[in-house]
């Protein structure tokens, strides 16, 4: 099955000099886990072509790429290049199946647009940086390399640069947001801090929770009612008004 994503050494080298992205895994023996994760890798391959990175697989018996296949320890990790050199390299625990597949190749595309936060300082900080800018998209996912965390990081590639997205998977930063074993979304109002509904009383920015379960449709379905006006229906007026965030 994992010969339809199979390149050649030549292949791999035009592509590295190309500069363009590619997810690769260079294969030294066959084993019941190497084939569990070369089947899952080539299901990421559709997913990940959207966005603009190739995956691949390199038989290092028929196509031998000398700095990823003489050392034995390479064969338990994957690899992603960028710019013509390795950007990152990942063990397969931590890719394991296609969505910790895209969602950890996509986080680390999106490193720096995507921000890492632990505590409420940290978000604070980044509230402060954003006010007057842009709202902000802040993601919990309950582990990195769930269905939750793709999804947050598809839509961060395609939002990334109208919302600021942070993410968290834990720490004191919960305590203040609802903590919760369940992965969620906030829209933090950031842009325009203050609304007819919510008035300035703290330098913290207005928060609306997403009370969907999180998936990529979810999302985008989310941050485009976020975008919309609010309409209220104001009975003795007989008529609707627009109350604009």
């Amino acid at each position: 099955m994992s010969n339809h994503i199979e390149i050649t050494a030549a292949d791999f080298h035009e592509r590295l000099l190309s500069g363009k992205m590619m997810f690769l895994y260079f294969q030294q023996q066959v084993s019941p886990t190497i084939s569990l994760f070369l089947m899952e890798l080539e299901k990421s391959a559709e997913a990940l072509q959207d966005y603009g990175v190739l995956v691949g697989k390199v038989t290092c018996k028929k196509e031998p790429v000398q700095a990823y296949c003489t050392d034995a320890k390479q064969q338990h990790r994957a690899f992603l290049f960028r710019g013509g050199k390795e950007f990152l390299s990942f063990s397969l625990d931590t890719v394991f199946d296609v969505n910790s597949i895209v969602a950890e190749v996509l986080f680390a595309i999106l490193r720096d647009e995507v921000k890492y936060v632990h505590t409420d300082a940290d978000l604070l900080t980044l509230e402060k940086a954003a006010k007057g800018k842009k709202d902000i998209v802040l993601g919990h996912v309950r582990s990195l390399g769930t269905q939750e965390h793709r999804s947050l990081m598809e839509t961060a590639y395609v939002y990334g640069s109208k919302y600021q997205f942070i993410l968290i998977t834990g720490g004191p930063v919960l305590k203040v947001n609802e903590s919760s074993q369940l992965s969620r979304v906030w829209f933090v109002h950031c842009r325009v801090h203050g609304t007819v509904t919510t008035p300035v009383t703290s330098e913290r920015c207005p928060l609306t929770r997403m009370r969907t379960a999180l998936s990529t449709l979810s999302l985008h379905t989310f941050l485009q009612l976020m975008e919309a006006p609010l309409v209220v229906f104001t009975v003795h007026q007989k008529k609707l008004e627009w109350l604009l965030f």
